[in-house]
């Protein structure tokens, strides 16, 4: 039994090691995760597992004294199988995409495979959907309440999350088109701020940042999301706050009286100016830009700053 172990544990991670090779291509390389492979990969001890704080487990499984094993197990439960008719409605979205993606002569680095899996979202706070790795969970009410626009819009989006993860150039050029850097190393954030900081599947690291003005002065911030209490009951999203941390030159929160200095976004007086108004979700650059990329390949025009689109556009063909 133990040698038959040692060769499925191998073959599994030969095939995570193949599915993260990159080719360059238009066509979206994906394929459907049955509820076996999907509880296997949700409950997977990965970058994002490991960075889960009390709080972050406590607020998902929605109790005060909540463990990390009671988290990979809500997520393994909360999998599903996928229908026939949803596997054609998603191969639909899927092959559009590509479809748009060669018309508009755009080129892209995907992992040799996308991983589709199908959950009740009770795991991540009933949100539509969210990625890890190179593979993107669907919630089951997306699937039944989304029109086909919503959807594609969605699914666009979490390949924008999918690219980024996996290609590091795509990433800066993205994130360079609302005015963000991104760090050689990551930005090592106080235990304070680690405490209360609210961990978000699509992106593990905080390694960008750009210049606000904030209090009539430029200052490199990287943008958190937060809690500024504990638990005590509720959905996630009534504890969600999004704030700015100020840098220094070495790239080093700033700090008062021994805790982070964390400024709300209300402060910058530039903040819309720089990252526009296309999404309410303005979490994170990975976030924006999720949403703007996703804007851009579907084609929408009636947005409040088009030139973000045009941007993304062309930072999109110019990416090798």
């Amino acid at each position: 039994m133990k040698l038959i172990h040692l060769i499925s544990a191998f073959c599994f991670c030969c095939c995570a090691l193949t599915a993260l090779a990159q080719k360059s291509t238009s066509t979206l390389p994906f394929r459907f995760a049955t509820k076996a492979e999907a509880q296997m990969l949700i409950t997977d001890i990965d970058e994002y597992t490991n960075r889960w704080n009390q709080f972050d487990i406590c607020a998902r499984l929605q109790k005060p004294d909540g463990r990390k094993s009671e988290l990979l197990r809500l997520g393994m439960n909360e999998t599903r199988n996928w229908s026939d008719q949803e596997k054609e409605m998603i191969t639909k979205v899927m092959n559009g995409l590509s479809e748009k993606l060669r018309k508009q002569k755009v080129s892209l680095q995907y992992p040799s495979e996308i991983i589709l899996l199908k959950t009740s979202m009770k795991e991540e706070g009933n949100i539509p959907a969210y990625t890890r790795k190179n593979w993107i969970a669907v919630g089951e009410k997306a699937l039944e309440k989304a029109s086909a626009e919503e959807l594609e819009r969605l699914m666009a989006n979490e390949v924008f999350h999918i690219l980024s993860r996996n290609n590091p150039e795509f990433r800066k050029a993205m994130y360079a088109v609302i005015g963000f850097k991104v760090a050689q190393h990551e930005i090592l954030l106080p235990i304070d701020v680690q405490e209360k900081r609210i961990s978000n599947p699509d992106f593990y690291t905080y390694d960008s940042y750009a210049p606000f003005t904030i209090n009539g002065e430029k200052e490199e911030c990287t943008m958190i999301i937060y809690t500024d209490r504990n638990y005590e009951g509720g959905e996630l999203s009534q504890y969600l706050k999004v704030g700015l941390v100020p840098l220094d030159e070495a790239l080093i929160p700033k700090q008062k009286d021994g805790k982070a200095i964390i400024y709300s976004i209300d402060q910058a007086e530039d903040f819309h100016t720089l990252v526009g108004q296309n999404t309410p979700y303005t979490t994170n650059p990975e976030e924006i830009m999720a949403e703007n990329f996703a804007l851009a390949i579907t084609g929408k025009k009636n947005v409040p700053n088009p030139e973000l689109l045009q941007k993304t556009m062309e930072a999109l063909k110019n990416l090798k």
